[in-house]
């Protein structure tokens, strides 16, 4: 039965008989190529792909652009705190580095350098104000 189907391809809007092994790689080759066309289509972004798709993009642009500003933002608070933590002295520098980098708590530092917890307490409380200002100016 195989024997007697005939295999066609259009060619120039012309309709050629060819052999199944033409055929077969044709159609291989046309598969191939629709598979590789969707994932471009997939990945790719631009304007006239959201226009097909109906997409607004100036409400993309507004939805995604929140993110990015707060990602400066706290990236520049991050440069300006690491500014003001390398104005401190070391020992200042110290204990704000074991409290809020090392994870140690006021008493476990208060037992580790033999200082009441207190005053532990108290000088956190004034190196953060000294950063606060810092990093305000």
């Amino acid at each position: 039965m195989s024997e007697n189907k005939k295999y066609t391809i259009v060619v120039k809007r012309q309709r050629v008989e060819v052999s199944e092994d033409v055929y077969r790689a044709y159609h291989n080759e046309r598969e191939a190529e629709r598979y590789q066309n969707k994932l471009i289509r997939q990945n790719e972004l631009s304007l006239e792909r959201f226009c097909e798709d109906g997409v607004n993009i100036d409400y993309r642009i507004v939805r995604v652009q929140p993110d990015i500003l707060y990602k400066l933002i706290q990236q520049e608070q991050m440069e300006a705190l690491w500014i003001a933590l390398q104005s401190l002295p070391e020992d200042e520098r110290s204990l704000i580095d074991e409290l809020f980098f090392n994870d140690k708590s006021e008493r476990e530092l208060s037992a580790m350098i033999s200082v009441p917890q207190k005053t532990i307490n108290d000088r956190k409380k004034r190196i953060l104000l000294k950063l606060r200002k810092l990093i305000e100016n």
